[in-house]
């Protein structure tokens, strides 16, 4: 399951080891300050949060989606499984513009750096 880790002014979304294989990429890591926003989202199989092609990575529609998903000028990591909630973590700068994924256990990591943001939609 991907659970996002804080560690000072470093974010990381930390992978299971099947998830890192899936994946066909490493975890990825980013900076607090390049945070822009989060967002809680009920359904993360639509077409307002899922834009481009999954390559590299894996896929079963509506089951799982692990991996990269790139667009025009950018690209989002994603680690979807299930038709569960999840989060849209986005980015100002750095490797990946979202990272979106499926929201297992609590908020306590996102919850952190909201408060840090000021007011954000959820």
């Amino acid at each position: 399951m991907a659970i996002l880790v804080t560690d000072g002014t470093e974010l990381r979304l930390q992978l299971s080891p099947l998830e890192k294989v899936a994946a066909c990429w490493p975890a990825p890591k980013a900076l607090v300050s390049q945070v822009e926003s989060i967002e809680f989202v009920e359904n993360l199989w639509t077409t307002q949060v899922l834009q481009g092609v999954r390559a590299p990575g894996t896929a079963f529609p509506y089951v799982v989606l692990i991996g990269v998903m790139r667009r025009l000028k950018t690209k989002d990591f994603c680690v979807i499984k299930r038709k569960k909630p999840g989060v849209i973590v986005s980015f100002s700068s750095g490797n990946f513009q979202r990272w979106i994924y499926t929201l297992e256990g609590s908020r306590h990591a996102e919850e952190q750096i909201l408060a840090g943001l000021g007011p954000i939609s959820q």
